[in-house]
């Protein structure tokens, strides 16, 4: 007979399980927020957070007229985040959506609802199938406490976001996450290969490195890192150091908004988690093959690599701005309180001195010249002397902003590698305007002169005994060979260009006096402009007096060809030196003025008088006739317009010491107009080939200043001293050339 338990016995048995289920209840609500607080919270930022960056426009940077010079596009860069593309219960979305969407199910399911169910159920079917056995999960699980231990002993403790996410997957078997991780690649690839089979990479095989479009491999190649999961599982067995996984893979850069948006659809609507499109801004160039020396680029990271880029990336650089959000577990974006937004903030404008109208006009004349005369490098800089604007600057070779691997010389463009000097290869980002340390040869002339008679030593109508002499015991005879001039006045050795007469001069004027106008042309310091320079002049030492008589007239000392521009700008400005000046303005993006970065006066040189003077015998360079005869820089004369200016022709230091034969640094420094200066122009040409001519500064590089300064003329609408002489050499032009057609 079956005893009945009492109904109070039943309420009091029934009480008793609530009671425990109740404890055990709390106990785990306690252990979840107190205990594992930490450790969910953890779990929840790295899988639920997301970032997107809001790119930050980097400055631009225009010429003295506004006109821009650089730009920055728009673009978009596709990036693997490998630890999601890891993380099983992230890929376990897109091989869920799959398999759903190829159950022929799927297509006979009209209520979204039915649809979610069906990828529901197979995401739990795949999750299920990768469970670890109680086995093999103890195993890991003490695997991971001992590396927890190792770890700490060795002072580089696993984080607690670490260890949160070790114990998390200790539920889910290696091997199949290892597999889904696989088909999951497989799938990206397929999903992203419409979109990424233009990219293109650089691959090594048998020792020979090439560049092919992105296949479907590479892209699997790209997520998975093989070779560094090998490289580590063979060092972990080894007790070696690890190598670091790429976290941030970029797959793709310089997207339009057009592929990106339907990458970022079809990434979406395969449900992949893991990948993100991201906005980025590309620096271009509104001219890249100009001006190249002076702008610079940036690196892929938009950070300045050369130029005014570089020197002034502090100012150019934006910051990012940043959008962070959350995301439920299917990746949906979710409304929360607390997601952060912070602005970005651009960068700040550049306005140069540079005039691209002169500019453009250089660089074309400057290529003339030397395909003519088939020179190996050169450069031509234009500065505005009243204020030390540099108004125009280019060098040969030089390079494409917008390609890094295209080479420009005056014979056209070039991909780097294939022009070789000395068996180097010329990459073009050698700024010979500015690096460039040449012996000047009689352009140095000027500086004795202007010792002498701002010293008030000599007069500039002084006469100068020109004949060839030696000084020091056993030293070479000073010369004009072939010509002996004998007597001429202090303005005419610059005319004739009389190396006897201006060892002559420099020895009246002495060392110490000397020396000091260098000091005061700036010549034994950096040049001072906003760009890499090639630092001071190297000078041999002038209290010897065979050596003070060679630097005298050009040799036996080293300068670059933006020293020589600044010397002649100072002769020019009366006497008084101005610091190069590149920059004119410093604009914020608001288009208030950040910094007006005004003209600097350095110093005065040399007394209004003694600059005068100086011009007044830089004209006579240019002159036929008259007395002293003619000028050794006639090439550079324009009718109509007074021109001033000196030539200097140096033979080049061989290899092995010595001076070689037919080799030579040719240059001229222009001032225009002599009677008031408002542009001085330094044009260096080396290594013209000696068989078009007899290869000099006025038979090479004057013509090359009077073609391009004949174009300025109409560019800056400048009125001739005679009108009528003018017009009569424009119309002699227009003759000729319609003699030639």
């Amino acid at each position: 007979m079956k005893t009945k338990v009492p109904f109070a016995g039943r309420c009091i048995v029934i009480a008793i399980g609530m009671a425990i289920t109740s404890s055990v209840a709390t106990v785990r609500l306690v252990n979840l927020q107190l205990l594992d607080k930490e450790k969910i919270s953890t779990i929840a930022a790295d899988d639920l957070i997301s970032h997107e960056t809001i790119p930050g426009r980097r400055g631009i940077i225009m010429d003295r007229n506004e006109e821009l010079l650089t730009n920055n596009i728009q673009s978009a860069e596709l990036v693997a985040d490998y630890n999601h593309l890891r993380e099983i219960t992230v890929i376990v979305d897109g091989l869920a959506y799959n398999h759903a969407s190829n159950d022929p199910r799927w297509d006979t399911l009209s209520d979204p609802k039915e649809r979610r169910k069906l990828l529901y159920n197979y995401r739990a079917k795949l999750l299920s199938n990768a469970k670890s056995t109680p086995e093999e999960k103890e195993e890991r699980k003490k695997q991971l406490d001992e590396e927890i231990k190792r770890r700490a002993e060795a002072g580089t403790p696993m984080s607690n976001a670490a260890k949160a996410k070790a114990n998390r997957l200790l539920e889910f078997s290696e091997a199949a996450m290892e597999h889904y991780a696989q088909q999951h690649d497989k799938l990206v690839a397929e999903i992203l290969y419409p979109f990424l089979s233009h990219e293109k990479i650089q691959v090594t095989e048998n020792g020979l490195t090439f560049e092919r479009f992105m296949t479907k491999e590479d892209i699997i190649r790209k997520i998975a890192q093989p070779d560094v999961v090998a490289y580590n599982k063979e060092a972990e067995a080894k007790g070696l150091p690890k190598r670091k996984l790429i976290r941030e893979i970029v797959l793709a850069k310089g997207m339009n908004f057009d592929t990106s948006d339907k990458l970022e659809k079809a990434i979406e609507n395969a449900h992949i988690r893991g990948l993100k499109v991201q906005s980025s801004l590309k620096r271009s160039y509104v001219m890249p093959e100009m001006l190249s020396h002076v702008l610079g680029y940036v690196n892929d990271k938009n950070e300045g690599q050369s130029g005014v880029e570089a020197y002034f990336q502090s100012y150019l650089a934006a910051v990012n701005g940043m959008r962070e959000y959350r995301r439920n577990g299917r990746g949906q974006i979710l409304p929360n309180e607390d997601d952060r937004y912070m602005a970005a903030k651009d960068g700040l404008n550049l306005k140069l001195t540079i005039d691209m109208r002169l500019q453009a006009i250089v660089e074309q004349e400057l290529d003339n010249g030397m395909r003519h005369f088939r020179a190996k490098r050169g450069c031509m800089i234009v500065v505005e002397p009243k204020t030390g604007d540099i108004l125009a600057m280019v060098s040969r070779p030089a390079f494409s902003l917008d390609d890094s691997k295209a080479l420009i010389t005056h014979k056209g463009k070039f991909p780097r590698g294939e022009v070789k000097e000395d068996g180097k290869v010329v990459t073009g980002e050698f700024n010979f305007a500015c690096q460039a340390r040449y012996e000047p040869g009689s352009t140095f002339k000027v500086l004795a002169v202007t010792a002498a008679v701002d010293k008030g030593l000599m007069g500039i109508r002084s006469y100068v005994n020109c004949s060839p002499f030696s000084v020091g015991f056993g030293s070479k005879a000073i010369n004009d060979r072939p010509f002996n001039y004998g007597s001429l006045p202090v303005w005419g050795v610059l005319k004739k260009s009389s190396n006897p007469g201006a060892a002559r001069i420099a020895i009246v004027a002495k060392w110490q006096n000397y020396k000091e106008y260098l000091e005061k042309f700036g010549l034994t310091r950096s040049a001072g402009i906003d760009l890499p320079s090639g630092g001071a002049c190297l000078l041999a030492d002038g209290s010897n007096i065979v050596n003070y008589s060679r630097i005298a007239y050009g040799y036996s000392v080293a300068v670059s060809p933006l020293h020589m521009a600044m010397v002649y700008a100072t002769i020019a400005n009366d006497g008084v030196r101005m610091k190069p000046r590149l920059i004119d303005k410093i604009i914020a993006a608001d288009g208030s003025i950040y910094d007006e970065c005004a003209p600097q006066e350095i110093c005065r040189v040399m007394k209004p008088s003694t600059a005068k003077d100086l011009r007044f015998a830089l004209e006579s360079v240019t002159e036929r006739s008259g007395e002293c005869g003619r000028g050794t820089a006639t090439a550079a004369a324009i009718p109509g317009f007074r021109v001033g200016g000196k030539t200097g022709t140096a033979k080049k230091v061989k290899a092995g010491g010595g001076y070689a034969e037919n080799l030579y640094t040719v240059s001229f420094a222009g001032v225009f107009p002599i009677d008031d200066p408002k542009l001085v122009v330094m044009t260096v040409i080396d290594e013209p080939h000696p068989t078009d001519c007899n290869p000099g500064g006025g038979t090479v590089a004057a013509p090359i200043f009077r073609a391009a300064v004949e174009r300025f003329i109409n560019v800056l609408n400048l009125a001739p001293s005679d009108p009528e002489a003018y017009e009569k050499y424009l119309a002699t032009k227009q003759e000729s050339a319609n003699l030639k057609k």
